[in-house]
């Protein structure tokens, strides 16, 4: 267990709300106040808004905004394409004219650049994703296909082992059928759709399950097999390939650049500088 030093206890346990330091203390001057939460009125000191990011783990956060700023600074949306966008995104918040825009933004406190960067700022990383990263799609494809393919099975939860392995036999000899044992025995939610479930991504199941998905063929039943407090008993139904289409391709892009942006985020957290991100050609 770590102890503090004689030098440590001696400090007072300041609150956040307590904005006084020492260096404050010392010089009599207050830290002015120059980070703002609402437009044009600062509240935060430089100092302040630095311990809430250490404290409230926010740095992660900030570290992620500041490369997507980066990145959607590169890319230039045809003009007509930006006003649609932002006509889209205007009009379920109620603004349809030129009035009402302004009301909306003197109460948002933003303004016209802010919005336009905040209702564009998805369709510039899609685009920005594409231009980048659509050359390493099919490899990517080919690495995930695996977890991208899609599954029907059959499932039985039971919290007891040896009621799991008769289940098993039963259904092995034929003597009852899944959705029978389902309705009578099951544990789980799927007791509902009597014991079927699916179309899922196989990716997206537990990896004790997932990893017996990943191989099986249709038609294949498990030997019961626990995973946390429950005995599951399963049979693959239906499988159904991924295929690489425009959806696809297009998730494929977005996971590619969150690969990227992970590691220019754990490059700023450890205090490295970054090279701007590569710009396309304008307008994309």
């Amino acid at each position: 267990m770590i102890e503090p030093n004689d030098e440590q206890r001696q400090q007072p346990i300041r609150t956040l709300g307590e904005e006084t330091l020492d260096d404050e203390v010392l010089t009599g001057v207050r830290e002015p106040a120059l980070i703002e939460l609402k437009s044009g009125k600062p509240s935060l000191s430089v100092r302040a808004t630095n311990r809430l990011l250490r404290r409230q783990d926010l740095a992660r956060f900030l570290a992620r905004a500041q490369v997507i700023e980066a990145v959607v600074a590169t890319v230039t949306l045809p003009k007509d394409e930006e006003r649609k966008i932002l006509l889209s995104w205007l009009k379920p918040r109620g603004v349809t004219n030129e009035s009402s825009l302004e009301r909306w933004l003197q109460d948002s406190g933003w303004t016209f650049e802010d919005l336009v960067a905040v209702a564009t700022l998805q369709e510039r990383l899609k685009r920005y994703a594409h231009w980048r990263f659509a050359k390493d799609v099919e490899v990517r494809f080919l690495d995930r296909k695996q977890d991208l393919d899609q599954v029907t099975y059959s499932l039985l939860r039971v919290s007891d082992q040896a009621l799991a392995e008769e289940l098993y036999f039963r259904l092995r000899e034929g003597e009852a059928s899944f959705d029978q044992l389902a309705l009578s025995y099951t544990e789980g939610t799927e007791r509902r759709t009597r014991g079927l479930i699916g179309p899922i991504a196989v990716s997206s199941a537990h990896e004790e399950l997932s990893s017996r998905l990943r191989i099986g063929n249709p038609s294949q039943l498990w030997p019961p097999f626990q995973i946390g407090q429950q005995w599951l008993v399963v049979r693959l139904e239906e499988r159904f390939p991924a295929q690489l289409d425009d959806e696809t391709r297009m998730k494929m892009e977005l996971d590619l650049f969150g690969v990227w942006l992970d590691s220019q985020i754990s490059m700023l957290l450890a205090g490295e500088s970054l090279l701007p991100p590569p710009a396309p050609p304008t307008p994309l």
